[in-house]
């Protein structure tokens, strides 16, 4: 079965407990219209046990129940509310990248029963519009699965009580022989966990035309299965940390140097107020500087969305709420510069120029025959810049007067 393999251009949010309790039908539809609104074309969302969650926590489960069981029972009413949702959701013209599965999981249910719960997922729901992601972060928690069975979640034991009493630099010489000793066993694992999603994928890839995708941890979707030629993109998380910013445009830059006809997508870039960071001039950074780097789409997060936050659950990543983040600006103005980026086709300009300052960005170009266009982060650290019109991404709007600061984007059409 020959697969289709082309993706959208797509800005995504994301919702990883969409499809829990947290979140009723009137929020869903809520939620979605005013994406919609914004600009958004594509939602990601769990069709199964989110993240950070046991099977049998009460933030896993449905309207309906759980996804599955620890015994591996499958809830076929879940999937009924999922196509529903879903259904809504491309009924306002969205696209949905249905994650099947998170990576730990695996050693939950095992290969054959996590192939079971794929191929309910595929009879459900592959006549909508939707792609496949494989599972979130097929890379976590090797040799530490089992942590979050039966109910736990990750509030339980975030923090670890013995460094409240030991100097950190103690704590993690600690971490760090012990991570030592068990070495071989985990390469063993990472090897073994490799194994069973590569499996998972050549089951899934050869019943499914919908394109195909994994999300991961610090790697590459390369390098988390044997078989990445299934694969419809390269697809990487950057993190959620300062020391990740240059990666935002380094890392698609690398691969499309290397493979032109690449699909890049970072799947995870800052979430938006996690950590009480990353706000709205570095999610624009985020935007413009993985876009102009060569990435295919863009997936928008913000903390409180992606865990239907309350303030309490899942706090130790930020207490922002559902409702907080909802109210962020930021999402539509991302909105504007997407539908600016894509309308004026800046990705057929395929000559790339990128100007740093140690790791700093001062600005990227994009280029073709006759035009260009000038992303620069900063206009205080650029001496001159090209005649052009001038647009401001984090006011949305385009300007005739050169701003003495802040971010700028320079189109040049002869």
């Amino acid at each position: 079965m020959k697969r289709i393999t082309k993706l959208p251009n797509f800005l995504c949010d994301t919702w990883w407990f969409a499809l829990t309790q947290r979140i009723s039908d009137i929020q869903f539809e809520k939620m979605a219209k005013l994406r919609a609104s914004q600009g958004f074309t594509a939602i990601q969302l769990v069709v199964g046990i989110p993240p950070e969650v046991g099977p049998e926590n009460q933030s896993a489960l449905s309207q309906v129940g759980s996804a599955w069981s620890l015994k591996g029972v499958m809830n076929k009413n879940y999937l009924e509310l999922a196509r529903h949702r879903i259904q809504l959701l491309n009924s306002l013209g969205f696209m949905v990248i249905v994650y099947g599965a998170w990576g730990h999981q695996i050693e939950w249910l095992g290969v054959n029963k996590m192939k079971a719960w794929w191929r309910l997922i595929i009879k459900s729901l592959d006549k909508l519009n939707i792609i496949y992601c494989l599972t979130g972060e097929a890379d976590i928690w090797i040799g530490e699965e089992n942590k979050l069975l039966p109910d736990k979640s990750t509030d339980d034991f975030h923090l670890i009580k013995l460094r409240q009493f030991t100097h950190p630099k103690i704590a993690h010489l600690g971490w760090k022989i012990f991570n030592l000793a068990k070495r071989p066993l985990l390469k063993y694992k990472q090897k073994e966990r490799m194994r069973k999603w590569s499996e998972v994928l050549r089951f899934v890839s050869s019943i499914t035309r919908k394109p195909i995708i994994i999300h991961t941890t610090s790697t590459s979707s390369n390098e988390v299965v044997n078989n990445p030629q299934l694969l419809s993109a390269v697809t990487v998380q950057s993190g959620h940390s300062e020391s990740s910013r240059q990666l935002l445009w380094k890392i698609p830059h690398k691969i499309i140097s290397k493979h032109p006809k690449a699909v890049f997508i970072n799947l995870e870039p800052w979430y938006e107020g996690i950590m009480n960071n990353f706000g709205r001039d570095d999610q624009i950074f985020a935007y413009w500087s993985s876009m102009m780097a060569g990435a295919t789409a863009y997936c928008y997060g913000a903390h409180g969305l992606w865990n239907a936050g309350d303030g309490k659950f899942l706090a130790h990543w930020g207490k922002q709420t559902l409702d907080e983040a909802l109210k962020l600006d930021t999402a539509r103005l991302i909105g504007i510069s997407h539908k600016l980026f894509i309308n004026s086709n800046f990705q057929r300009y395929k000559q790339v120029e990128i100007e740093t300052s140690g790791d700093r960005l001062i600005k990227i170009s994009r280029s073709g025959s006759t035009s260009s266009v000038t992303y620069i982060p900063d206009v205080s650290n650029v001496k001159k810049i090209p005649k052009g019109k001038l647009f401001l991404p984090l006011k949305g709007c385009f300007t005739t007067a050169k701003p003495k600061r802040g971010s700028v984007v320079v189109i040049v059409t002869q």
